[in-house]
């Protein structure tokens, strides 16, 4: 032991400078082998604490921006350090949204950009840039809309048939985004893609949201993803339209021709239904003691069996005409000197001033022919609006109703007085 002892202590100075020299050499080969080095980490920017923003009700709207943002980062370090970081690709950049004050309702904010490298306190690196250094956050109120969803076909089907979504489960969705993109959706449609498609079929179909033009909004969110609609399987034909008129024209006239404009429409149903629609009939146009045309005007529709309905952009109006031709029309104006008074009243009559205008139908009509009364019987002193009776000459016929005049009588007391006085 003693002379371990003693080789130990032997010629300590030189033991003591040979360690020195060997740890003097040990740090000058790891300056060699692990000198201080810059490099530049990239990657794309996180965004942590997200939840926050939902908390308060809000939307990060440019969250794809950000998150497609590149960021550039120069660390400064020994060689092993970094060599760490990059073999364990543990360098990432992030904003934290945690920091904003939700409570004052900010509509966008400038958030710094933090790093992480995943090294331990040991492993120490100086961050000397960060490219960008912050970025801006725009925030949007949350909000939801009701929807009605529609149905848009893709695909085709055998000519003379028409598809259409019978029923859509949902009817009706809510549409969630930022109030920016919510206000900007228009539609939510139903893609179905038909394939061999049958009537009574189910179609899973995807939903997707549109702006007004057309273009599908991808910023929003919607309640449901696929919607069933059950197809609605229609043939649609060409119907003929017909009627046909009872009575007979007034004296003198006679029925030119019936026409029915359109002659035809197209319905749409199941075959069972349409194969039982040979035509369409009106109901009889009664034309009895008529001197002008007779036009009416009808819906089809209303004369369609159950299943079957107007198709082809038709709005199922028809409009027949009965012709009537062999008399002429006059227009004939009078006034209230032409009135003869007939009949006996409780005082003097007299026709208060006025002119008429009437309409007849007659060929070779004279004026003088005309005759013109109004009949007083039985009335009581006062004015009274009567029923002008009119005489037309054979042949003719008066259009619409007799005008009316107005008739003042007089009280009797009055008649009395007037009759001693001309005595």
């Amino acid at each position: 032991m003693s002379k371990f002892k003693e080789n130990l202590t032997k010629d300590a100075g030189w033991k003591l400078l040979s360690v020195f020299i060997a740890i003097c050499l040990w740090f000058v080969v790891i300056n060699i082998e692990n000198p201080v080095e810059t490099r530049i980490f990239t990657s794309n920017l996180d965004i942590v604490n997200a939840s926050y923003a939902e908390e308060a009700g809000k939307t990060i709207t440019n969250a794809q921006e950000i998150e497609d943002t590149k960021i550039s980062v120069r660390l400064r370090g020994k060689r092993m350090v970094l060599d760490k970081i990059q073999q364990n690709k543990s360098f990432s950049a992030y904003i934290d949204i945690s920091s904003i004050d939700m409570d004052s309702s900010p509509e966008s904010v400038s958030l710094p950009v933090k790093i992480k490298t995943g090294l331990l306190a040991s492993d120490y690196v100086d961050t000397e840039y960060i490219s960008p250094s912050d970025v801006e956050v725009y925030m949007d109120e949350n909000v939801s809309k009701d929807f009605k969803v529609e149905t848009i076909f893709n695909g085709s089907v055998e000519s003379g048939v028409s598809v259409s979504s019978e029923t859509i489960d949902p009817e009706y969705v809510k549409v969630y985004g930022a109030k920016g993109d919510v206000d900007k959706v228009a539609s939510v449609k139903a893609v179905v893609n038909l394939d061999s498609p049958h009537n009574g079929q189910k179609v899973n179909s995807t939903l997707a949201a549109y702006d007004a033009n057309g273009n599908q909004i991808s910023d929003v969110y919607i309640s449901r993803d696929v919607a069933v609609a059950t197809l609605k399987m229609e043939t649609e034909r060409k119907i003929p339209v017909q009627a046909q008129y009872t009575g007979e024209p007034a004296n003198g006239c006679s029925v030119g021709g019936l026409t029915i404009n359109p002659n035809y429409v197209f319905v749409s149903g199941s075959p069972d239904v349409l194969d039982n629609i040979m035509y369409i009939t009106l109901p009889d146009i009664d034309i009895t003691g008529s001197s002008a045309d007779v036009v009416r005007t009808y819906d089809v529709s209303v004369f369609l069996p159950t299943g079957a309905e107007v198709s082809g952009g038709s709005d199922g109006r028809i409009t027949a005409t009965v012709e009537i031709t062999g008399k002429e029309k006059h227009d004939v104006s009078f006034d209230s000197d032409d009135i003869e008074i007939t009949g006996t009243a409780q005082g003097a009559a007299e026709i208060e001033k006025d002119s008429f205008n009437i309409e007849v139908t007659g060929n070779d009509l004279s004026l003088e022919e005309i005759k013109y009364s109004l009949d007083v019987t039985g009335l009581a002193p006062g004015e009274h609006r009567v029923q002008v009776d009119i005489s037309l000459p054979e042949d003719c016929s008066l259009i619409g109703q007799a005008p009316y005049a107005t008739v003042i009588i007089g009280d009797e007391t009055s008649q009395d007085i007037l009759e001693e006085e001309t005595q």
